[in-house]
């Protein structure tokens, strides 16, 4: 069976993978890369994707994939925006911080801020700090960058086909499987982690919903909600609940420490990468 997971990053994309590979036997899991790089031969098979437009990997690229490409089963998972929309401005740094310290110091000033006092600065103030070019960038390119976004996503979305199976990620934490399962025809193994050997492991953040109720103000969503409104709407979520908490926290584990951290994982990925190549070209050679 050939199965192919796509969705926006920080959606649980790879964490669906390895719990969707574990239920099938043999199978041979893959994440990331442009679709087509790990073509095979395999008994069975399941394909992470993300759409990632900055990375060349728009929804064009898998239109075109999938028009040339044939799946036995094709899941798009979601996730509330606002929760994808914290979780990808904290993970900016996943590539380190070499040439960009001052900006990253700025950015992390920001959100410790944040954690002392959440209403003293609102969530898409910090995100003027995310950019890969000038910063702090224009709050309305922050904002006409994000409603592309999902604009494209919307339209991408809504013209799937019958053979798609719309999943969430809050259904995932929730552990809500019969229906996927169902399409499927085989269970997701829903306790099954991702690999500590790939390295991702590592970055996965918050396993829950509804943390952007403790980082948005009423600033932010008056700015944000006619951003992800249209997008919601397609996948199901409550447009009218915008409530916020009456008692904000900002966890420094899953926030400044965390961004902390996700530099410190350049040196160890690297060995982990180039232990893996090793044992791959000693493997070949013993074969």
């Amino acid at each position: 069976m050939k199965i192919m997971i796509l969705g926006l990053g920080k959606s649980g994309t790879t964490a669906l993978l390895y719990k969707m590979a574990a239920g099938l036997p043999d199978c041979h899991a893959f994440s990331g890369g442009k679709p087509g790089k790990h073509a095979g031969e395999y008994a069975n098979a399941v394909y992470k994707h993300t759409y990632e437009a900055r990375k060349g990997k728009g929804f064009e690229l898998y239109r075109e994939h999938l028009e040339n490409n044939d799946y036995d089963r094709k899941v798009w998972i979601s996730r509330d925006p606002r929760d994808v929309a914290v979780s990808r401005m904290l993970y900016r740094w996943h590539r380190g911080r070499m040439g960009h310290k001052q900006q990253f110091q700025a950015h992390l000033d920001l959100v410790l801020k944040k954690e002392r006092d959440p209403a003293s600065v609102t969530f898409t103030e910090i995100c003027r700090y995310t950019g890969f070019d000038d910063w702090p960038r224009n709050l309305q390119d922050v904002l006409e960058e994000e409603r592309l976004r999902y604009e494209e996503m919307t339209e991408f979305t809504g013209s799937l086909g019958d053979d798609w199976f719309l999943f969430s990620f809050e259904d995932m934490v929730q552990q809500n499987y019969d229906t996927l399962n169902a399409h499927l025809g085989f269970e997701v193994q829903k306790d099954t982690e991702v690999p500590e050997s790939t390295g991702k492991a590592k970055v996965i953040r918050k396993k829950a919903s509804g943390d952007w109720r403790h980082w948005f103000t009423e600033q932010d969503i008056e700015l944000l909600k006619p951003v992800y409104t249209p997008y919601m709407q397609l996948m199901g979520y409550d447009c009218d609940d915008w409530t916020l908490s009456d008692k904000p926290c900002i966890e420094p584990a899953y926030s400044s420490e965390y961004m902390q951290r996700l530099p410190e994982r350049i040196t160890q990925d690297v060995v982990r990468k180039l232990k893996n190549q090793t044992l791959q070209l000693f493997g070949r050679k013993a074969g």
